[in-house]
């Protein structure tokens, strides 16, 4: 079983590993290489489909591409018709709301004389994009927006009027404005628009190919390893023992080798089952998020798809890790052996209590486990010991039992904002004593109120009514 889930795992993943790469692979190899400049024999036909960087310095005019779901008012990205001095030629570039300052700056320089625009600051603005064709109906909107250019307007107002031409065009910018207004006369709009939206590498934004290509990346580590796994994942590591070889303890570590390795068996399936619910969840809700937005279906492709995998991977192997972390049997016996050796120093002791536990039957043991953890244990003729999966040990010795008593533990903790409720059931053991004790010597806890009957009822196989007993 644990086969054909790491096969699972390992298909899955690198199915997806293709899939991001595929979605945004080309486009994150022509980030990397950078984008390329417009040649200054190379016209705007010849550089469609490159990633180029362009120096946009005449915006004319600007339309309105997108507002945000939700806030009509609020605008998302912007176009600006951008006159192309060099090539006399018109292209449409796209900017997000974060970096059209600048645009908007320049355009609204140009309209200012010449003495004020001498004391701004001019330089062009950098797009980085793939140029590319407009359909119809967006270059429609961009040969709108050039029809209702303001400037063009002001221009076409001041013809033959001396004055207002040397004060609004005697410069450069204001002759290339005039330029471009000529032109216009003879070629009133282009046949064919170009775009290039900034940020955008072949049709996906740059933070998308990031994330395709970090959800790629990881989702192939995790094939690789689940890979690797399958090869070695099968054969079982020998675990050493923290005895000596030959002596009772060593007996007794073998003897709970076996819960050991069932405990760790069963955490590690939890950790499989909380990694891929993770990516399941994470799924869910970044889809759930694409779709309540109304994201077109290349967006969810790019973006809400690989990032919620890669949330979920990213959360679930903590979870898988986490768990193995927990579920080294060698570690555990070697947690157990040293908390033994606290509760008896003496070896002699150490072995009095291994042979006793090993002349126990089958029927004199006890085990819990939760979600959370599990314990293990026997009730010797002496020595009766419970042992938990993080190493603890709660070791009693018979023959000083003076008083058992049961509890069972309520209330309620606060995690976050809402209160949660809590019950435990406890075997407490108090030793002979002159005087009264306030606190037990020994307890053992169980969260079935069954399994704490189970370890009283044993206690009385073995001590009858030679101690005290106290239900609370």
């Amino acid at each position: 079983m644990k086969r054909l889930l790491t096969i699972v795992v390992m298909l899955c993943t690198a199915a997806c590993a293709v899939g991001f790469w595929m979605v945004g692979g080309s486009q994150f190899l022509q980030l990397q290489a950078g984008p390329e400049s417009l040649g200054i024999q190379e016209t705007i036909e010849q550089a469609e489909g490159k990633y180029l960087s362009y120096e946009a310095a005449y915006p004319v005019a600007s339309y309105v591409e997108e507002y945000y779901s939700g806030d009509p008012d609020r605008v998302r990205r912007t176009g600006y018709v951008v006159y192309d001095n060099v090539r006399k030629a018109f292209v449409y570039v796209v900017v997000s709301e974060r970096n059209d300052g600048r645009l908007e700056n320049l355009l609204w320089n140009l309209k200012l004389a010449v003495e004020l625009r001498a004391g701004k600051d001019m330089s062009p603005y950098m797009a980085d994009g793939t140029l590319k064709k407009m359909d119809s109906d967006a270059a429609a909107h961009a040969a709108a927006a050039l029809e209702e250019s303001e400037i063009i307007e002001f221009y076409r107002s001041t013809e033959g009027q001396a004055a207002y031409r040397e004060s609004y065009f005697g410069d450069e910018y204001g002759q290339v404005i005039a330029d471009l207004c000529d032109g216009l006369e003879e070629n009133p709009s282009p046949a064919d628009w170009y775009c290039i939206e900034d940020g955008v590498v072949d049709g996906l934004e740059k933070g998308d190919i990031w994330v395709c290509i970090l959800a790629a990346g990881v989702s192939l580590l995790i094939a690789i390893v689940s890979l690797i796994s399958l090869f070695t994942g099968g054969k079982k590591k020998k675990v050493a023992l923290p005895a000596d070889s030959g002596s009772k303890m060593e007996g007794f570590f073998l003897w709970e080798k076996t819960w050991a390795e069932a405990w760790c068996e069963y955490n590690l399936k939890r950790g499989y089952r909380l990694a891929c619910l993770s990516v399941v969840i994470s799924l869910a809700i970044f889809v759930a998020i694409g779709v309540y937005l109304k994201m077109p279906a290349t967006k969810m492709a790019a973006f809400y798809v690989p990032l919620g995998v890669l949330c979920g991977e990213v959360v679930g192997a903590m979870f898988w890790y986490g768990q193995k972390g927990q579920s080294n049997v060698a570690k555990i016996l070697k947690k157990h052996g040293k908390n033994i050796k606290k509760e008896l120093p003496s070896a002699a002791e150490q072995e009095a209590f291994a042979e006793d536990i090993l002349n126990t039957g089958k029927e004199w043991e006890f085990e819990e486990r939760t979600k959370e953890g599990m314990l293990w244990g026997t009730v010797g003729s002496r020595y009766w010991v419970a042992l938990h999966w993080n190493g603890r040990v709660m070791l009693v010795d018979s023959e000083k039992l003076g008083k058992i008593e049961t509890e069972t533990i309520a209330g309620t903790v606060r995690s976050g904002k809402v209160r949660v409720s809590y019950q435990s059931h406890a075997v407490r053991f108090y030793y002979k004593s002159a005087a009264p004790k306030k606190t037990c010597d020994q307890w053992i806890g169980f969260d079935s109120k069954e399994n704490q009957r189970q370890l009283l009822a044993l206690a009385r196989k073995r001590v009858g009514e030679n101690v005290e007993y106290m239900m609370l």
